[in-house]
């Protein structure tokens, strides 16, 4: 019997949910109430706000336990409650991917590059800009103008940045490789001592989970396409003697190189979105035209944002699969094992599916960079 009812009434599921029915249930209700749905409700932020909370408190198993036991008083995050959009934004797996890609660094990095380069307060001034202007009546005044050119300063902090970038990523790979190499080990053990049926439970249950996320089974898909293409590679770098990587090297280089030009054509997308929403008049539109334009433009930012965080998680899954399979501290044969679990968990994510009632559920940010695309071919389609 739990003391208090209200979170579990807010997201409209019983007080003895399961965790994963729990993310179900707030997808669910954030996307019903979310302001942009509601552009005439003044009541709407309130009510998305509110699904908000009850999902950060019962998603928290401490928090969780807390307001069954006492209620809302005593169940409040530490650092207070998140703003419900920002809540709402974390986003690209949440944080069920942890273990297999990480955490997402790319685009908070490059706000905080933009920033550094943005300041104003520290922008060089020209060789004019150095001293008053002389008029030729005689009297001078501040220049106005500055320099394109980075001070050292800001110089120095994208140096500092970068490098704290890189170190970053090592220190991911480093965690994310021995958590593959645990999973892995795990797998051999089963196999070995023909308990895979357990293996598999286990597994099976975090796919449920994790196809549910936000981008999820893209994600699994992106995991298992990675896993598969570097262990096929180093499998048929044994039976070629290397020779195979010659070539295998050129067709991942050539990936690589379409998936950056991905991410260019679609932060080019983007803006030229936003050079178009600056052309119209926003305050001769009504709440509901406004919240469609708004709606829009942040489903093609979502979308750029998207392939920026396929780009990176394809990096350092690519990483993460070398760091195990060409550690040469380690037998031939025992990365070959290797390379075979990274096959048989790699098929397994692979054929993850979603019902369409999950699809419905698991789609929230989804939806938006769809509504956008869509709105892209029709718009194309009348040229």
């Amino acid at each position: 019997m739990v003391k208090d009812t209200e979170y579990y009434d807010v997201l409209g599921i019983d007080p003895k949910a399961t965790p994963a029915e729990i993310k179900k249930a707030y997808r669910k209700k954030a996307m019903l109430t979310h302001p942009d749905k509601h552009p005439d409700d003044p009541e709407a932020q309130v009510k998305f706000q509110a699904v908000g909370e009850a999902y950060q408190v019962l998603s928290d198993d401490s928090l969780r336990a807390r307001y069954d036991e006492f209620g809302k008083e005593e169940a409040i995050p530490q650092q207070g409650f998140e703003d419900a959009a920002e809540f709402f934004t974390t986003i690209f797996g949440g944080d069920g991917f942890q273990d297999w890609i990480g955490e997402f660094s790319m685009l908070k990095n490059l706000s905080k590059g933009a920033e550094i380069i943005g300041d104003e307060s520290e922008a060089p001034a020209t060789q004019s800009d150095a001293t008053d202007v002389v008029h030729h009546d005689g009297k001078t005044s501040k220049p106005t103008k500055h320099s394109d050119k980075l001070t050292k300063e800001q110089r120095d902090r994208l140096v500092e940045m970068e490098n704290e970038r890189r170190a970053e990523k090592k220190k991911q790979v480093e965690e994310l490789s021995k958590k593959l190499d645990d999973k892995i080990a795990h797998y051999v053990t089963a196999a070995q001592n023909n308990h895979l049926d357990e293996f598999d439970a286990k597994l099976n249950q975090e796919i449920e989970e994790l196809k549910l996320e936000s981008f999820g089974l893209e994600l699994l898909h992106l995991i298992a396409k990675i896993y598969k293409t570097k262990a096929n590679n180093f499998l048929m770098s044994q039976k070629t003697h290397g020779f195979s990587k010659l070539i295998t090297g050129v067709r991942d280089k050539t990936k690589t190189a379409k998936s950056a030009w991905g991410i260019l054509s679609s932060a080019m997308d983007a803006q030229s979105a936003m050079k178009e929403l600056e052309k119209l008049d926003m305050e001769k539109m009504d709440d509901y035209e406004r919240a469609e334009v708004e709606k829009f433009i942040t489903g093609k930012v979502l979308g750029t944002a998207w392939v920026m965080s396929k780009f990176e998680a394809q990096g350092k899954l690519k990483e993460v699969c070398d760091k195990i399979l060409t550690d040469k501290n380690v037998p031939t044969k025992q990365r070959i094992v290797k390379a075979k679990a990274l096959l048989y968990i790699a098929n397994k994510f692979s054929s993850a599916v979603r019902s369409p009632d999950e699809a419905e559920d698991a789609r929230v940010f989804e939806e938006l960079i769809l509504d956008a695309q869509g709105k892209r071919r029709r718009t194309e389609a009348k040229k």
